[in-house]
């Protein structure tokens, strides 16, 4: 199978990240070399700079100025969506990230949220995230990030956990929250 087909045949189902697992990683690390989408303009490089919006409060609890565990849970689900900044502008991900509030305190209104503002990874840095297990003498990547353009957003592009054990997951999303943390901590030393 390769990647197209598959992120195609899965590309509503809530749980393509778990079925990543049925595949070796090996597979799943060349896959990031192979166009997810047919509207893809290009695979992810590990330059390239990822946008992830963030939501309040699912993703991040002003009160406590910490992120939720929600914020980065996808990864191991549906896929952590991201936009590739150099398919996009900061611009014009706040207007999708403030289409979606809107659409969902609609729907909501007893469950209201807010955009609270982008975090930015560069792609390197998420492919850098390991996890040493007990069956590799080598550490193995915690993610993959694949191009999954939409017909409507060629920006977007998944992150998608690709350890399997519940201890090794825990460990890589806190490695993620913790790059998450550090570009915060950088914003708030620019001001």
């Amino acid at each position: 199978m390769k990647c197209i087909e598959f992120f195609s045949q899965n590309s509503s189902n809530n749980q393509k990240c778990k079925l990543l697992h049925n595949f070796p990683q090996d597979k799943l690390l060349a896959w990031e070399l192979e166009t997810a989408s047919e509207y893809s303009p290009k695979t992810v490089s590990n330059e390239e700079v990822l946008c992830r919006q963030i939501l309040s409060p699912v993703h991040y609890d002003r009160e406590t100025n910490t992120f939720t565990t929600a914020a980065f849970a996808d990864a191991s689900s549906i896929g952590m969506s991201v936009n590739r900044l150099g398919y996009t502008s900061k611009e014009h991900i706040a207007r999708m990230a403030n289409d979606r509030v809107g659409q969902h305190n609609q729907s909501n209104p007893d469950k209201q949220r807010s955009f609270f503002g982008t975090i930015h990874f560069v792609c390197d840095d998420i492919r850098q995230i390991t996890v040493q297990t007990e069956e590799d003498v080598n550490p193995v990547r915690g993610f993959a990030v694949y191009d999954t353009a939409l017909e409507q957003d060629r920006s977007h592009a998944d992150i998608c956990e690709i350890v399997k054990k519940k201890s090794h997951t825990r460990s890589v999303r806190l490695s993620i929250r913790d790059l998450a943390n550090n570009f915060l901590a950088g914003c708030s030393n620019q001001q």
